[in-house]
């Protein structure tokens, strides 16, 4: 939900009333949510190893650039799709991957993916390989991971 304030507030944070307020300065508003907390299961425990694994790749800043103009130029072209971060497209990129190629994003490395030269090395070879969108210009997208 939109969060409305009188006095101007442009980045108030924090938990009140079991809702969470943050800003996000990419869509200019303070955004508010529930405050909840997910029962523990396999799944949780799965998704939070996956992710883990996935921030350990520790990306090049070249790779988060690229990232965030792909996200800019496919905001232009798809304007009832968001995917407002760079981040938010590298997860979409890695478990589109992950299903193409059959692998186990909890256990994937640097080495492996280099070794395997599978097609997130950059986001060209992404857009290429039907893991991400096409959108105008991705061939500039070259750095590496």
């Amino acid at each position: 939900m939109k969060v409305q304030f009188k006095n101007m507030l442009k980045a108030y944070s924090g938990t009140c009333d079991g809702l969470v307020y943050y800003y996000n300065p990419r869509i200019d508003k303070v955004v508010c949510r529930k405050n909840t907390r997910p029962k523990e299961s396999s799944s949780n425990r799965r998704l939070s190893a996956i992710s883990k694994n996935l921030k350990s790749l520790h990306v090049s800043d070249g790779y988060k650039e690229d990232l965030k103009l792909y996200v800019a130029m496919f905001e232009q072209k798809h304007h009832e799709d968001k995917l407002v971060t760079w981040s938010n497209a590298f997860n979409k990129l890695m478990f589109a991957m992950a299903k193409q190629n059959n692998l186990d994003l909890a256990i994937l490395t640097r080495e492996q993916i280099y070794a395997n030269n599978l097609p997130c090395i950059s986001i060209a070879q992404s857009v290429e390989a039907g893991l991400l969108p096409h959108v105008d210009g991705y061939q500039r997208l070259m750095s590496n991971m």
